[in-house]
């Protein structure tokens, strides 16, 4: 992808045409500041022309033009900088949390955060985060980044549970982005942009246009397209440069170069998406609407490097070359093979004399091999790098019809389509277990599809307000009521089966009796399915879901002028598991006419996704620095249950807040939110559970079925490969979900806005935002690694805070904005692994104490800079930089969990991301 001058062949000729449209009024985009959109809610209250100021909860509402202040073209990102409890990172060698970021809020993971669309609830990705970091780590939220930052007039924040009001996932609180509802105008965009070491080029172009429908009616159209180049922050891993400068010619010209593995932001090809909202007065008090999206987007990322002299399965086994024996046959005992067992070669720089022999000797016994043995070592002597990557589709419809009974009764029915799907593709790797038989027209197949996640969802939705005079008060009794309706379902597609299968050479030794011709060295099985991520097989595939029904009430009102009281109470009945009933009280009183209080108390669940109950698969992992392979298996599989796993149950919430607000002046205001919120049975990932030693046949796993189909030895491991997982007989450990843990999170959200005024100088806005959120882990169970207890409690900062000025005077626009992070922890370990809390759980963190896992780091302060000039009272163009400083974070100077020998020059946890400055140029046209 060109740099700059791509983008002016974009704009260039846009332009030429915006300025011949004759006849089109001005909107002044550099005086948006003073054009600001009432800040009336729709988010935790049902109550008609409820101000944010007037909530009894805190709501933080996010006008459209905000996001115009921003350099990014990920709306995640955006979030990012305006909310401070919101962190998300553009994940290195994640797997799926690669295509579709987890981000956190509250230190809580992002299916937590109940996401809406004009009030509705958003449908979540097919993407489970299996890799996306301990705080978010096997999470399923919605895919935010779908969602273009121009279709949305505002966006609320609820900063409260809500699960009384909303149901499953708003333990943390609710985001609600409205959609533009203009019936005219149009506005184009044009934006480009790079980071400062010249990669990670990104352009986009969007457009949006309201258009009337009939007489009282509207559609309004957003249209998107991006792409951007990957980065790289990488040096050469120290096992590949000592293959380059002891390797054999071969090896020294086949290592992949600059670097043998990447580390960086992914790259995003053709992202695309339309957003449609629409709504047409049938009657002067009925509305029919609809709205809903169309979206597609290929990112690819890279994973860990295979060293062809360690990697077992693939290339050696143990210190013996790994030879497929075409003169084998599957499952047959007593063979000696004609092969002999070659010495796998040294890789470090400076061996000594005797293993540098051997592998002259290894290397000359290379070339006199026995036609019917076979090396990998030959075809790909360099090694490889798998390149991981999803084609990803989002789809959306939502109707409805809304309106006013003669009564006064508000009603509002609702049906909605959601759909979001990934498909897998891996490249650059091959099937082990195929040998010389992946060979297709004379090539190795290196490239291959995976198979699909599926999520969809439908929602019904019947909602009813009425407004009820009553004596006493100093408002009308607002009753609420109404039940909801959801079906949601999880599918697996099969990949292709070369994808999954498990070649002839996955069981040349099967049980132990097959030998090299030394006849004392057991030939290997090698590794089955594509190697880094195996495809999904059909004892993988399939469908499963869960139906839930609601019903729910609310009811607020002014009891005096001064005192606001609200509850509400909701029951849900899972088809799954049973039911569930939560309630919510708050209230406000203002103590003066510029002063008030206001507190909450609520419980809230969050239901497990049929995804996290049913999911099967393989992936890498890096365990103490060393790659292994890792199976995730439900919950419910016999040998998830003989580790200590069950079937998932819901989470269990409450929720704390109190707080206030100040209108300290006319032009000056403050508010400050404490909370604390309690999540028992919390779901998460267990840690990697061993498996290498355990054994199907042992007594204290006599209730796993595992039927010996292949003569295997009856490990945990090969029974996981007959019951259809894929790979698993090369399995080091697996994982599962478990409900085994308790947090508690203790907070505060402070927010100031201060509107100046500088005469002749012109005026501005400056909001100071500040988060402190500390997780404290709770009755831990014993699936629960003590690596992901201090991770979950340190990983995000405790402490961040952003600071934004918006100046404008004239035709010009100036903005500066201070982002603040505190200490963080990089890894999961530090403190004294004896030291546990009161509970039994819980470690203290003493960053004084630093052991191999420990990455103590301090806090920094990111700056970004953006001026704006607008031109004929409708055209705008503004440049930017995001970190000016070009701050990457700390340099992983120690080999710090490994990161050194993987080629990670920074920490891969930097909480603000280590790519370092990102310039852009924007162009931006408005007409009505």
């Amino acid at each position: 992808m060109r740099k700059l001058p791509k983008l002016l062949r974009f704009i260039l000729p846009i332009s030429a045409l915006a300025l011949a449209i004759p006849g089109l009024s001005s909107v002044a985009q550099a005086q948006g500041a003073q054009n600001e959109i009432e800040e009336i809610i729709t988010t935790g209250t049902r109550r008609a022309q409820r101000s944010a100021s007037d909530s009894a909860v805190p709501i933080d509402v996010i006008s459209g033009s905000e996001f115009e202040n921003m350099g990014s073209a990920d709306l995640d990102d955006m979030l990012k900088t305006a909310i401070p409890s919101y962190n998300v990172d553009r994940h290195s060698i994640s797997d799926a949390a690669t295509l579709v970021r987890p981000a956190t809020m509250r230190g809580l993971p992002p299916d937590n955060v109940l996401i809406l669309v004009n009030g509705k609830r958003r449908h979540r990705s097919g993407v489970i985060a299996e890799l996306g970091g301990d705080l978010a780590e096997g999470s399923q939220g919605a895919d935010i980044s779908a969602i273009p930052a121009l279709a949305i007039k505002q966006t609320e924040v609820l900063r409260d549970g809500a699960s009384a009001q909303y149901g499953s996932d708003a333990i943390a609180g609710v985001i609600n982005f409205v959609l533009r509802d203009d019936a005219e105008g149009m506005i184009f965009e044009a934006r480009t942009g790079e980071f400062s070491e010249g990669d990670g080029t990104m352009v986009q172009l969007m457009g949006n246009v309201g258009l009337p429908l009939g007489d009282d009616g509207f559609i309004n159209i957003t249209g998107t397209w991006m792409e951007q180049d990957p980065t790289s922050r990488s040096t050469q891993r120290t096992d590949a440069a000592a293959l380059i400068a002891n390797g054999a010619s071969d090896q020294q010209n086949s290592v992949r170069q600059p670097y043998a593995q990447i580390w960086g932001g992914p790259e995003y090809r053709d992202n695309w998406n339309i957003f449609v909202n629409s709504g047409i007065q049938l009657t002067d008090s009925q509305e029919l609407y609809f709205f809903g999206n169309y979206g597609r987007r290929e990112t690819e990322g890279g994973f860990f490097y295979r060293n062809p002299n360690s990697r077992s399965g693939v290339y050696t086994d143990g210190s013996i070359r790994a030879i497929a024996d075409t003169n084998t046959v599957a499952g047959q005992s007593g063979y000696t093979s004609n092969c002999p067992a070659l010495t796998t070669p040294g890789s470090t720089p400076g061996s000594d004399p005797a293993s540098q022999a051997a592998v002259v000797a290894d290397e000359v016994a290379r070339q006199n091999l026995p036609a019917n043995c076979w090396l990998m070592n030959d075809v790909v002597p360099g090694g490889y790098t798998p390149q991981f990557g999803g084609n990803l589709v989002d789809a959306s419809i939502v109707g409805g019809l809304r309106g006013e009974m003669d009564n006064g009764l508000l009603y509002d029915f609702s049906l909605s389509y959601g759909r979001n799907k990934a498909s897998f593709f891996l490249g650059n790797t091959w099937n082990p277990s195929n040998g010389p038989d992946g060979f297709v027209n004379g090539a190795l197949q290196r490239d291959f599809d995976l198979g699909s996640y599926v999520q969809s969802e439908n929602n019904i939705n019947l909602d009813f307000v009425l407004p009820i005079a009553m004596d006493g008060l100093a408002s009308d009794l607002t009753f609420a009521f109404g039940g909801e309706y959801r079906d949601e379902r999880f599918e697996t597609l099969i990949g292709e089966e070369a994808s999954w299968e498990a070649g002839r050479f996955a069981y040349q030794n099967s049980d132990g009796t097959n030998f090299y011709s030394d006849g004392v060295t057991p030939l290997p099985n090698l590794s089955i399915g594509a190697h880094g991520f195996a495809g999904f097989n059909p004892p993988q595939a399939g469908i499963w879901g869960r139906s839930n029904i609601a019903l729910y009430t609310e009811l607020e009102a002014d009891i005096t002028d001064r005192l606001t009281l609200g509850a509400a109470i909701r029951y849900e009945d899972f088809e799954s598991f049973g039911d569930t009933t939560n309630y919510k009280i708050a209230g406000r009183f203002a103590v003066t006419d510029t002063f008030a209080l206001r507190a909450s108390y609520s419980t809230g669940f969050r239901a497990p996704t049929p995804g996290q109950e049913n999911v099967t698969k393989v992936s890498t992992v890096t365990v103490d620095g060393e790659l292994q392979q890792r199976g995730q298996i439900p919950p419910t599989n016999p040998i998830a249950v003989a580790l200590g796993g069950a079937a998932l149950i819901p989470e269990d919430a409450t929720n704390i807040s109190a707080g206030v607000v100040w209108d300290i002046t006319d032009s000056l205001s403050l508010t400050f939110d404490y909370y604390q919120i309690n999540v028992e049975n919390r779901i998460s990932q267990t840690g990697t559970v061993s498996i290498t030693e355990e054994n199907a046949n042992d007594p204290a796993y006599a209730g796993i079925n595992c039927p010996v189909t292949k003569g295997l030895d009856g490990s945990l491991a090969q029974c996981l490969q007959e019951t259809g997982v894929p790979g698993a007989a090369d399995l080091a450990g697996v994982s599962f979900y478990t409900n085994d843990f308790e947090t508690t999170a203790d907070g505060f959200d402070l927010v100031a806005t201060w509107d100046t005024d500088w005469g002749n100088a012109g005026n501005g806005t400056l909001v100071a935002a500040w988060n402190w959120t500390e997780t404290t882990v709770d009755n831990a169970g014993e699936e629960v690694d003590r690596n992901k207890v201090v991770s979950l409690e340190t990983r995000n900062p405790h402490n961040r805070g952003v600071f934004t000025y918006n100046h404008f005077i004239n035709n010009f626009r100036f903005l500066a904005r201070a982002r603040y992070y505190d200490d963080w922890i990089a890894s999961g370990y530090s403190g004294d692994p004896t030291d546990r809390g009161p509970n039994g759980t819980g470690y203290t963190i003493d960053c004084v104490v630093q052991n191999f896992n420990d990455a103590c780091y301090s806090g920094e302060v990111i700056f970004d800079l953006e001026a704006a000039y607008t031109f004929a009272d409708r055209y705008t163009i503004i440049a930017g930089m995001q970190n000016v400083a070009d701050e990457k974070g700390p340099v992983d100077q120690d080999n710090l969990d490994g990161d050194i020998g993987s080629g990670n020059t920074y920490t891969g946890t930097n909480p603000w991301g280590y790519e370092g400055g990102f310039m852009y140029l924007r162009f931006r046209a408005e007409f009505d």
